[in-house]
This record gives structure tokens, sequence and C-alpha cells, in this order.
């Protein structure tokens, strides 16, 4: 698998990712475009300092987010991630008599849904169950999708004090959504099962699914700065730590 696994998770998502700089390396005016006097060369200098402005805005935003240690009210640190504890508050805005009461808000509150965090948590304590009981590659390779989106910041928040966001979760979050629906597969069962057991299977899952969607509309209001009374607000925040 060593070829396909090298296209597929290497050359191909490096190419996607160059060509959707397509916009930067065409025109003269983006951010460090001309650092290597790209567009004053000819044209092959053209190709190869624009390569080099490219790489370099690289370096500059590796050493930016290496050496950030600026102390935020909202950032957070990864052990606390999986738990939901410390969303960031990217707008707050009170305001008076706007909204039918006295006291309105407006917010957008960088949190997910939390049926779907904890029940995430859940699955992929379920895929490590499953792993070590079956060595069934798929719960493997969710699992070290997650790790690696999430492992590598522990280094730096322990040996460089790093300050960080509970944001820098979403490369996990397409695992979590892949732990969920193995564990929903197991939970309904295999083809081969009883109608019951199926039958009961799929109920727990469409009720998981209903609560996750009730979660969401729930919380629509302080993800989209909806105009909502103050209390409603505050009962939206299901955790002091999310304030």
């Amino acid at each position: 698998d060593l070829p396909t696994l090298l296209g597929a998770m290497g050359l191909l998502p490096a190419a996607t990712y160059l060509a959707s700089w397509t916009g930067w390396f065409v025109s003269s005016l983006g951010w460090g475009r001309n650092w290597a006097q790209a567009t004053s060369q000819g044209p092959v200098f053209f190709v190869f300092d624009s390569i080099r402005s490219w790489l370099n805005y690289h370096f500059q935003v590796l050493t930016y987010h290496s050496a950030l240690s600026t102390p935020h009210p909202y950032q957070s640190e990864p052990w606390s991630w999986p738990l939901l504890l410390r969303p960031v508050a990217f707008f707050y805005e009170g305001s008076d008599d706007v909204c039918g009461v006295k006291t309105c808000a407006r917010a957008v509150l960088g949190v997910g849904t939390p049926v779907i965090w904890y029940g995430g948590l859940a699955a992929l304590v379920a895929m490590i169950a499953w792993y070590v009981a079956t060595r069934d590659w798929r719960a493997g390779a969710v699992l070290l999708g997650y790790a690696a989106g999430w492992l590598p910041w522990f280094y730096w928040a322990i040996a460089d004090n790093r300050t960080m966001y509970n944001f820098y979760t979403i490369p996990m979050v397409p695992f979590m959504i892949l732990a969920i629906t193995l564990a929903a597969g197991l939970i309904i069962g295999p083809a081969g099962a009883t109608r019951n057991r199926r039958a009961v299977g799929a109920g727990v899952v469409g009720v998981f699914t209903l609560l996750a969607v009730a979660n969401l509309w729930w919380l629509h209001p302080v993800l989209t700065a909806d105009i909502i009374p103050h209390e409603q607000w505050w009962r939206r925040m299901l955790l002091r730590s999310w304030v």
C-alpha cells in the first residue's frame, strides 16, 4: 500500500495545498509576496523567488506560533480540549431594549455541540476498547488520526508554555465524527444480527442524532450573534468556564 499511501496522503494533499495559494502566487499584492523580489527578475526568477517568498511566509508563521506565549483570557491547555472546558468568545455585545426585554446580548462563542463532543469522547474510548480487543484497523486509524492532531500540542504546552486555544481541535474533529460513526455501527449491529437487535440499536442512534440536532438548535443564537435576552444567553453557558 506504500505507493498509493504516499500519493493519497502525501503528494495529493501537498499539491492541493499549493494550488490553494494560486491567488497569492499570481498577484504581486499578497502579504510577503515580494520578499524575494519575485516579480522583477524575469520568468525564471519569478518562479524560483516566488517559492522562496512562499516558504519564508510559512517560516514566519511557524516562528510566530511556536513562540506565542502571551497570556490570553480564553487560552486553554490541550488536555482540557476534549472536555470542551474553555471555548473562545469571539464576539460579545450587550445592549438594552432591543429584544423585548431590558437587557439583551449578542455573542459568537467558538464551542462545539456538547452532545456531539461528549458523545465523540465516549466513542473514542469505545474505539480504544475495540482496537485492543479486535485489532480492527478502522478503530486504529481513527485513533491515530485523532492522536496526531492532539498529542503533539502537549509538548508545546509543557516545554514552551505556549498560548493555545480550544479551536486548535479542528483537525481532530473529523476523526471524532468518524469515531461516532463507527460506534453507531457497533450499536446498530452487524447485518446478520436479529431484527430486534438492529431495531433497538437504530433507535438508540436515532435518539442520539435527534439530541445532537436539538442541542445545535438550542446553541444556535450564541454561535451566530443573534440578539437574545441576556438571561437566555446565560442559560446557554453550560459551564461557568465558558464565560
